[in-house]
């Protein structure tokens, strides 16, 4: 299990590293226990349901891998359909509609990063259809905001008074219950927003909805994986490469490293843990800094080294 944890974080890093993807846990391969029965995906922080009026752990949103030893909780085969991981062992599944009852599911994740005013942000995440939904619709999308957006009813009510930035075209069905379907889009950040929330926000006299067949009585339901969030602003700024003379030395260390360049000016060093939390930050005047991270538990963290010319992003190991 440690084994295959590890090689879970290398891919984790390696996807953060090379496509600036702000989503911590974004295949939903990390996890704190192996989940053993529908309603826990508080089981992959940091993702939580909003809506929970007894605290985090009372939702109701799903969590599914292939680790889990209860077979309605499995991947491929589960209590609401079959269907292999997109990417890894693990994904998430939500009811995007329940009938003509004002009834909904939804995934929330704070970002590893705040959005920044006026930088166009690419938004990616694929759905697939549980193959026991009685109906498909076509109204998913991803809503970000400054603060999470939490309910504290004791009924999981639509979301219906948000807007989301990003949101699946109305006249694009998405009943596929073997394929993963990609909903994407991109938009203009206001600036602050640190919590993307996942689902359909639409009432159901406004939910576009067609017959499935499945035999669920919960209406329509959607596993969901692979979700991405990139700053795709066009203006020049790139991530920095290896090659750009910016070291981290020693590495592995006991916590405390140098980041170093020998050429551009470094502006700030920011460390994340394995749940995508910031847990140091350090703005930097000049083209060194000492990263004293050494009260941490032992394990792998990220570093993200701000420059003036771009932005490079490593794995530290803490021994």
């Amino acid at each position: 299990m440690k084994k295959a944890l590890f090689v879970t974080y290398f891919l984790f890093l390696i996807t953060y590293s090379q496509s600036q993807n702000i989503v911590p846990n974004n295949s939903f391969e990390n996890f704190t226990t192996c989940p053993t029965y529908p309603i826990q995906i508080y089981l992959a922080p940091p993702w939580f349901q909003p809506n929970f009026f007894n605290g985090i752990n009372n939702s109701s949103s799903d969590l599914y891998n292939t680790c889990a030893s209860a077979a309605w909780v499995g991947v491929p085969l589960n209590i609401e359909g079959y269907q292999n991981a997109k990417t890894g062992n693990g994904y998430s599944g939500i009811c995007g509609s329940i009938d003509t009852n004002n009834v909904r599911e939804y995934i929330e994740v704070p970002l590893l990063d705040t959005l920044i005013a006026n930088r166009k942000y690419c938004v990616e995440f694929y759905v697939s259809l549980a193959g026991t939904s009685l109906y498909a619709i076509s109204n998913m999308g991803a809503y970000f905001s400054v603060d999470s957006v939490i309910q504290t009813t004791s009924q999981f009510y639509a979301l219906s008074n948000y807007t989301p930035q990003i949101e699946n075209s109305s006249n694009n069905m998405l009943n596929d219950t073997t394929n993963w379907m990609l909903v994407s889009g991109n938009f203009i950040a206001t600036g602050g927003e640190k919590y993307m929330t996942i689902g359909n926000f639409h009432t159901p006299a406004t939910t576009n909805m067609q017959n499935a067949f499945g035999t669920m009585t919960d209406g329509a339901y959607y596993y969901i994986d692979d979700v991405s969030v990139v700053d795709c602003t066009n203006d020049g700024v790139n991530e920095v490469t290896e090659n750009m003379n910016i070291s981290v030395y020693p590495n592995p260390s006991e916590g405390v490293f140098e980041v170093k360049s020998r050429k551009e000016k470094i502006k700030s060093v920011a460390v994340f843990n394995m749940l995508g939390e910031e847990i140091k930050m350090q703005q930097v005047t000049g083209t060194s800094i000492i990263i004293d991270i050494s009260k941490e538990a032992k394990g792998i963290y990220f570093i993200k080294v701000n420059t003036e010319n771009g932005i490079l992003n490593k794995k530290v190991v803490v021994q």
